[in-house]
């Protein structure tokens, strides 16, 4: 198999055998004989063309008919009839140019259809078969790359609804942010007057601790105070007693030592009542400490369930913080699509566009083949009538000529006839002057026989 070079850019490929491109096409489902390939016709090359553009690209001659119908009836065309047969053989030649481009064939064209030659459709359908097969070798990468791409927009649409739920979430955030913030800034304020309470309780409540532990210092001295009191009342009291029973006391004795006990009485009494007054006031502020520790308790908690709110909001400003670099992220990439979205506009604008020189190059080209085909039509018809006015002057030239022949005829039969008198009349001159000169040579006594072999 000899690789010829088909194309000047450093690009070549293989130049099969009639043998080779006959089996590969079979192979591929393709119907061609040896036959069809040394003596290609317009209807077996269009027919192994469209086999070769059917394997690579699925469109065939069916496919096309109902798209053009479509397009012919949208042009409110009269004559259907016309141009549908003209309209699908254009663009399935259309199709199998672009087919041969692709196989790198730059040169081909409509006559390479309908006036083939054996050597230039083996070239062509080398190309197309090296094509097929290097389009079989990457349909696997190729299947590969659109299952990515289908994946990849799977994935982009997931990410779309998820950009669009967390928009949604973080609008309802923001919506409640904003709807908290009045509440936010109250706790704030209510937090602050709390603190601020707390802290004079605090500063209260050890003033009052200090006091506390300062009255029960003063309480435990005067119990020791008091029993020391009562143990010397006590030892007082046997000492006087063993004293009375060994010395009889006066009575102004008695008298001051009565007086000194009952002041030391008054004086105990007031002593008592003092430590009764006083532990009243102790009771008072314990009974108070009491409610201010309850209430500093309470304060507690509620400072706990504010710091539990606080951090609740903190993590919710954090989860919205995360929320919007999400978003963020999310905008840059909404950017980016449609930056993409754009780019797909503008190639679609431009393929519209594109779509539309196509639509007005048919049209041109419609009105053109129409204008041609009513020049055509005219001069059809003057052909017509030069063909009758030809046809009327061949029959009278015809007959002209069977005239001439006719008497062509009888000239050379009268010409004939002329020559063969004239033949006889020679050769009875001749054989008259023979005897003419026989007689001569005998008058003259020459021998005749060596006259006439001269002669």
């Amino acid at each position: 198999m000899n690789r010829s070079r088909r194309n000047p850019k450093d690009y070549w490929y293989p130049d099969m055998s009639n043998a080779v491109v006959v089996d590969s096409l079979n192979e591929r489902g393709v119907a061609i004989t040896h036959q069809q390939l040394v003596s290609p016709t317009p209807q077996s090359t269009l027919g192994v063309y469209s086999g070769c553009l059917r394997l690579l690209t699925g469109l065939a001659a069916e496919s096309l008919r109902e798209p053009v119908e479509d397009a012919l009836i949208a042009l409110d065309e009269p004559n259907l009839d016309i141009y549908d047969r003209a309209f699908n053989t254009n663009i399935l030649v259309y199709h199998i140019s672009r087919l041969a481009g692709a196989a790198k064939v730059p040169d081909f064209s409509s006559k390479d259809i309908f006036l083939p030659t054996s050597q230039r459709t083996r070239i062509i359908l080398s190309a197309m078969i090296n094509f097929i097969k290097f389009s079989e070798q990457c349909t696997p990468v190729v299947q590969k790359v659109r299952k990515k791409a289908e994946d990849l927009s799977q994935e982009g649409e997931s990410m779309m609804r998820e950009r669009a739920r967390l928009e949604t979430q973080t609008a309802q955030l923001q919506e409640k942010r904003k709807a908290d913030e009045p509440r936010v800034k109250a706790l704030d304020k209510e937090n602050e007057t709390l603190n601020t309470e707390l802290l004079a309780q605090r500063d209260l409540q050890l003033t009052l601790l200090q006091e506390i532990e300062t009255l029960k210092a003063e309480r435990a001295a005067l119990v020791q105070k008091k029993k020391a009191l009562d143990t010397q009342t006590a030892l007082a009291s046997d000492g006087v007693s063993r004293v009375r029973s060994r010395v009889v006391q006066s009575p102004e004795r008695k008298r001051r030592n009565i007086s000194t006990m009952r002041d030391s009485v008054a004086e105990d009494k007031k002593v008592q009542m003092l430590l009764i007054e006083r532990q009243r006031e102790l009771r008072v502020k314990v009974s108070a400490l009491k409610n201010i520790t309850k209430d500093m308790r309470m304060c507690v908690e509620a400072l706990q369930t504010m710091r539990k709110e606080t951090d609740a909001l903190e993590e919710a400003q954090r989860s919205l913080l995360d929320t919007q670099d999400c978003l963020d992220k999310q905008k840059d990439d909404l950017k980016l699509d449609r930056i993409k979205a754009e780019n797909v506009k503008l190639r679609l604008h431009h393929a519209h566009e594109r779509v539309e020189r196509a639509k007005q190059t048919i049209e041109d080209k419609r009105a053109s083949s129409l204008k041609a085909i009513q020049q055509l039509e005219k001069d059809y018809i003057v052909m017509g009538k030069e063909r009758s006015e030809a046809d009327k002057r061949t029959a009278e030239l015809r007959a002209q000529a069977d005239e001439v022949q006719r008497k062509m005829v009888d000239h050379l039969k009268r010409s004939k006839a002329a020559l063969q008198k004239l033949l006889d009349e020679y050769w009875a001159l001749r054989k008259r002057t023979n005897n003419y000169m026989e007689n001569i040579a005998k008058r003259l006594g020459i021998d005749p026989s060596s006259f006439l072999e001269r002669r």
